[in-house]
């Protein structure tokens, strides 16, 4: 007999568990700790009233505990269409180009030209045009807004996005989470 399985004693009406409800014995209670025979309450019930079926503690006998439904959860991070169009590129010349958005704009437009011939992780399924446009964007965006420091910083970031993506392989990092529910 399984440990989820347990025998109905006399005049107990046998009950269906849910997996939630269900327990597993994490050791059998030796042989001879039951209770003395002549006593009629422990003949009765010989686990006490927290190992009747209908106790509200019944999950909390002794020896015993509760199994849990575990849900995991997948965890991807989501970016903008600007974001998502840096190509993969090799790290020589993720790192070259990094160094060229000191200017901005210069490492981003050139950036645009290898989305036509590296692998695009962020627009996998969209033609190769989509991701060069938005790079040509961001280039147009970095310069204009360069007057106003803004363009300096948007062109460090696209640079250090050019490096952070080749570092992962063009992967996005997935987390998961692990939960256990009731």
């Amino acid at each position: 007999m399984t440990g989820s399985e347990q025998e109905p004693a006399q005049g107990e009406e046998v009950k269906p568990t849910t997996p939630a409800e269900e327990t597993i014995p994490l050791q059998d209670p030796p042989q001879d700790a039951e209770a003395p025979k002549d006593d009629p309450a422990a003949a009765e019930d010989p686990e006490g009233s927290a190992g009747s079926p209908s106790h509200p503690d019944s999950k909390l006998q002794r020896g015993r505990r509760s199994i849990k439904k575990k849900t995991q959860y997948i965890i991807r991070e989501k970016h903008g269409p600007m974001r998502n169009a840096i190509p993969y590129m090799p790290m020589p010349v993720a790192i070259f180009l990094c160094v060229l958005n000191i200017v901005p704009g210069v490492g981003t437009f050139l950036s645009a030209f290898f989305t036509l011939c590296c692998p695009v992780p962020g627009m996998k399924d969209e033609p190769k045009t989509k991701p060069f446009s938005y790079c040509l964007l961001a280039a147009f965006v970095q310069i204009v807004l360069a007057i106003i420091i803004v363009g300096w910083i948007l062109s460090f970031y696209w640079g250090v996005m050019f490096i952070v993506i080749s570092w992962r392989k063009g992967e996005e990092p997935v987390a998961v989470i692990e939960r256990y529910e009731k």
